[in-house]
């Protein structure tokens, strides 16, 4: 690999040194554009990463949707390398071989070749993870890549990479300062990753005809979900039904996964269309796989005396269809559970960033909810908890919010308070800054059969 004298650092001592480095290294947050991407990664070497290449975009679903083929390649005894963004509490989670999280020194060593071989160019920092987790998978000898978008897709840098198979979770509204006002928009960049006659697979049932448009152009066949593959959520289980090399495909008495239905329905369709060996006990065993932390997952907290208390479901949504998500989750426990007077109550533990719909995410969430805490983040792009309160005001004038310091403290009240269910949701930072806070649950748990105390004013 060539490298050039320009970039003339020190090279950081530790993950967390080049970490503080290529936070700081680029004048813009995010800057699209595969130009400068393109250019270190010919500088880099980088070529074809594997025999098969999968890319996932969307609006939601899409790390549960990477990880359900990871899940499911893993099982079948192939070596693959996964690009998940962003991670919840480190950065490792970013980059997966073979299913386990990279370590520091083999980052480190990736980070550096990038920083060697940019020179003069400026990388933004999801450039720069993207970059090293191509260098680190191009030397891997894998099976198969799966490739997460970051934001949108057309000029986002997992964009150089060209896929064998495209999956798009879903369009729904997000970052629309950046990807449009309209599904249509939208879903222009999200079709930014097809490629001439490799088949797309869409997660959902409605696609935007800019999306048909473009694969029209591109000869790149679609497979839409309830039309040519689905899923049958049943008693014990469910099934899955989709097309293969040979025509229809039909799997029954799979075990409820983990992972969401949707993605692993996604992922067997796009795994049914390569030549990956992907045998049906293999696919049983996946449905075994844990799912992605702080997606839907429960939790119990941890009192100060170390004993658990109520239970607590953490929840990176953070636009409105995916709280109609969470919603429905917060349905199904109060179903089953049989949770009722107090115990059936929900608190939610809420703060976005600034540029999210507060108001809709409030608005899926109707009818779910008893009391908003709702707190600042410690980032530059964090919504102030006072802001997010007159937001949520203004959606509803008759919700009961608290408004705190912090999101510590917003938690902490929320577990005090007379609810037996606490939900953390709003962004990736609030989840992961409470989760360690939390104790592992196998399955949504129980509420507690004792009141806890009556909620005092502060």
């Amino acid at each position: 690999m060539p490298r050039t004298s320009a970039a003339s650092i020190d090279p950081p001592a530790n993950l967390a040194g080049w970490l503080r480095h290529i936070e700081t290294l680029h004048p813009r947050t995010m800057e699209f554009g595969l130009d400068r991407a393109r250019q270190v990664a010919a500088r880099l070497g980088i070529g074809r990463l594997a025999p098969w290449v999968f890319i996932v975009a969307g609006t939601n679903g899409k790390g549960s949707t990477v990880a359900s083929l990871d899940a499911l390649m893993l099982a079948s005894g192939l070596t693959t390398g996964a690009f998940l963004s962003p991670h919840l509490s480190r950065f490792n989670e970013r980059f997966c071989l073979a299913g386990e999280d990279c370590h520091d020194a083999l980052l480190c060593q990736a980070l550096a070749d990038v920083e060697y071989a940019r020179g003069e160019i400026s990388l933004s920092y999801f450039e720069f993870s993207t970059l090293a987790a191509l260098r680190i998978f191009s030397e891997a000898k894998l099976d198969a890549v799966v490739l997460e978008v970051g934001l949108g897709g057309r000029l986002d840098a997992v964009n150089i990479v060209d896929a064998d198979v495209a999956l798009i979770s879903n369009i729904a509204f997000d970052h629309q300062a950046w990807l449009g006002s309209t599904r249509e928009a939208i879903g222009a960049e999200k079709a930014g990753i097809l490629r001439p006659g490799a088949p797309l697979v869409y997660g959902e049932a409605d696609l935007p005809e800019s999306i048909a448009s473009r694969a029209a152009e591109l000869g790149a066949p679609i497979l839409r979900r309830d039309r040519d593959f689905g899923l049958v959520k049943e008693a014990a289980g469910w099934s899955w039904w989709g097309r293969g090399h040979q025509g229809k495909v039909e799997l029954d008495g799979l075990h409820l996964p983990k992972l969401p239905l949707p993605a692993m329905a996604a992922a067997l369709q796009a795994l049914h269309l390569s030549p990956l060996p992907i045998s049906l006990p293999a696919i049983r065993a996946a449905q075994h796989y844990p799912g992605l932390p702080g997606r839907l997952e429960w939790r119990r907290a941890r009192n100060r005396d170390g004993s658990e208390g109520k239970p607590v479901l953490l929840d990176v949504a953070h636009n409105p269809a995916a709280a109609a998500r969470l919603a429905g989750e917060i349905g199904r426990w109060r179903r089953e559970s049989g949770a009722q007077g107090f115990q059936g109550k929900v608190a939610v533990v809420l703060a976005m960033l600034n540029d999210k719909d507060a108001a809709g995410m409030m608005d899926a969430l109707a009818g779910s909810v008893e009391v908003w805490h709702v707190a600042g983040l410690d980032e530059a792009r964090a919504m102030p908890g006072a802001e997010l309160a007159r937001r949520l005001r203004r959606a509803d004038a008759t919700a009961k919010i608290r408004v705190a310091t912090t999101v510590w403290k917003a938690y902490r009240k929320a577990i005090a308070c007379r609810a037996g269910l606490v939900v953390v949701t709003g962004s990736f930072h609030t989840v992961a800054g409470l989760r360690s806070w939390t104790a592992p649950a196998t399955a949504p748990p129980k509420v507690s059969q004792t009141a806890p105390p009556k909620e005092r004013s502060s």
